[in-house]
């Protein structure tokens, strides 16, 4: 296979589950997103026909273990095919990283695959990481929190706008400045969903 062919197969590749995805598959997003970025092809380098060969895809297979846990070549088949697609989208948040954020100014670039294994690299983007899925996580259970509401404590959209974590912190502090105050405000609808918050930790 040579270069040009390889870049053909890119599309298809990438659009597959990212459970059969390889240090091959995501050699190729590097290439797709080096692309979409700079507006030029990425110029493989010691290219000997076989993409699993050359030094890139080997600094993405290197990477992929950077980022498994520890036992995972100790794990059986079906151990690692569950934290497979775990990694895989780890590795594509890092690389969507490096492009659109940490060098998105244009004073410096990405112009290898290097520079992923840069132990600096991976600290600052783990760092950054870790807040993404706590926030994603956050906002899945304000998602649910609603739809019980919708179902359980339909009153609190009557009485209160209700989308977000934020507005969910606009409620708690409603009911504990009523219930502290002594007020005769009835706020049994939102004791009801600050309880369920709790119970699910989002607050």
């Amino acid at each position: 296979m040579n270069q040009e062919e390889f870049y053909k197969n890119i599309s298809k590749w990438i659009s597959q589950d990212k459970n059969g995805w390889n240090h091959i598959t995501l050699l190729a997003y590097f290439c797709h997103k080096y692309e979409e970025v700079n507006g030029t092809r990425f110029r493989l380098v010691r290219w000997k026909s076989d993409p699993g060969k050359g030094k890139e895809s080997r600094d993405f297979a290197k990477l992929f273990l950077i980022f498994a846990p520890e036992r995972y070549k100790l794990m059986d088949k079906d151990e690692k095919l569950k934290y497979k697609s775990i990694i895989n989208n780890k590795i594509i948040n890092y690389i969507n990283w490096m492009f659109d954020y940490k060098f998105r100014s244009g004073e410096k670039s990405v112009t290898g695959s290097g520079i992923f294994l840069m132990p600096s690299m991976i600290n600052e983007f783990e760092r950054m990481y870790v807040q993404y899925l706590e926030n994603e996580s956050s906002k899945s259970k304000i998602d649910d929190l609603i739809l019980w509401c919708k179902d359980c404590a339909p009153k609190i959209f009557i009485n209160h706008q209700f989308e977000d974590v934020d507005d969910l912190k606009m409620i708690e502090s409603y009911y504990k400045a009523n219930t502290n105050m002594g007020s005769e405000i009835d706020v049994g609808c939102e004791k009801v969903v600050i309880d369920k918050a709790k119970n699910m930790g989002l607050i």
